[in-house]
């Protein structure tokens, strides 16, 4: 035994040896290099090493947190990524020396900086990242607020028995942040978070599986004269993926139209291309855009449990004709015995922020056909990570 282990040690120290450089690795491939890593890890561990994680691992984000609001990850930024001694950092950060080298300290633990002497320390890559005007800044600061719903979770089900919540109105969030408002409509008279979720929200969209429209016969089956509307994305964002189907068919006729809430249309800084209109709107309000060819959604009806996602549903319907067809683009949870960690817990952050979850296919085609529609065809695609598919349904 001591021997296998001993060869496996030093073929493991050989490969990383010879590992291409990341930029240069398939992501399906590293993906999978990865699940024979996280496979491995889970044999050789004792069990208070995952105990450790569980009990621990919120700490990083706390940290981090606070390294933002200290001014830290900035300080390196500004310095172009020279090391600095901690006097020197101290003169250009909040906070006092010695609460400053605890948290370097923390930071140089966990591999975001090297402590390169007692008083001294150079940013690592991921320090670099993680200043105040940057998307993964942003995501800190976005899953910081979410967490202290997540410290309150134990005591929502304390309080409900143990059931699964499902009004978007009275979920872990309510309680944890003494609300009757929902999340979003709590996001709106608070400027600052809106603007990190709405930044956190567009870059998720690169990292969400292939266009819908590269899986789908686009200009084999929506066809439109000039003066109609070809596709409503409903919660948009700021025009990501509409942007995207512009340019991918730039010379397709119909018009586009882009809704979302007000705050977050109001946040378009850059004009729209041409033949795109953003129009602010709350979707549990009727439709304004009735006939259109196509409406489409990306990952907004997995923010709502049943009941708001049927209402939402409904106003969509009101405004079809039999001309028209629904796409829903949607995470879709594996029923398959093996879960990936990162869905399972995507799971739990749309209930606790919203009384919702992250359905299987076959919830979503029952959800669908339970809001009066006929589904069409369900084009899964091949992703990393996070299973998606697009869900085409029309008036029976």
């Amino acid at each position: 035994m001591a021997n296998a282990l001993s060869d496996l040690t030093s073929t493991l120290i050989s490969a990383l040896s010879n590992l291409p450089s990341p930029e240069k690795i398939q992501d399906v491939d590293r993906m999978q290099l990865l699940g024979v890593i996280g496979q491995l890890q889970s044999a050789l561990e004792p069990p208070q090493l995952p105990i450790q994680r569980f009990c621990f691992s919120h700490y990083g984000i706390v940290v981090i947190r606070i390294a933002q609001g200290m001014g830290i990850f900035d300080a390196f930024v500004e310095s172009q990524g020279k090391d600095m001694s901690l006097k020197e950092l101290s003169s250009n950060v909040k906070g006092d020396e010695t609460l400053l080298r605890r948290i370097m300290r923390f930071l140089s633990a966990h591999h975001i900086f090297e402590q390169t002497t007692r008083d001294s320390y150079k940013p690592l890559p991921l320090a670099m990242v993680f200043g105040n005007e940057s998307v993964p800044g942003d995501m800190i600061k976005h899953f910081h607020t979410g967490m202290q719903v997540t410290a309150k979770l134990f005591d929502y089900f304390e309080l409900n028995g143990y059931k699964n919540p499902e009004d978007a109105y009275n979920a872990p969030f309510q309680l944890a942040y003494n609300t009757k408002s929902h999340y979003f409509e709590w996001m709106s008279q608070n400027p600052k978070i809106q603007e990190v979720f709405n930044s956190v929200m567009t870059q998720s969209q690169h990292y969400r599986g292939a266009d819908w429209f590269k899986i789908y016969p686009v200009q084999q089956k929506l066809q439109v004269s000039p003066d109609q509307v070809l596709l409503v994305d409903i919660g948009g964002g700021v025009g990501h993926d509409i942007m995207a189907f512009k340019k991918h068919f730039p010379d397709l006729p119909g018009k586009l139209v882009l809704q979302d809430l007000p705050q977050v249309i109001d946040t378009i800084k850059e004009p729209l291309p041409e033949g795109i209109t953003a129009i602010g709107y709350n979707m549990f309000e009727p439709q304004p855009i009735s006939g259109a060819r196509a409406y489409y959604m990306r990952t907004v009806l997995h923010d709502y449990p049943d009941e708001q996602a049927l209402e939402f549903l409904a106003r969509i319907q009101d405004a079809m004709t039999e001309d028209s067809v629904l796409f829903v683009h949607e995470h879709t949870m594996s029923d398959d015995l093996d879960v990936p960690p990162m869905a399972a817990t995507l799971d739990i952050h749309m209930m606790e922020l919203f009384s919702s979850l992250e359905r299987t296919e076959k919830e979503w085609v029952a959800l669908l056909k339970k809001a009066g529609f006929k589904v069409i065809q369900v084009w899964n695609e091949d992703s990393v990570g996070q299973s998606t598919a697009l869900f085409e349904a029309a008036l029976p």
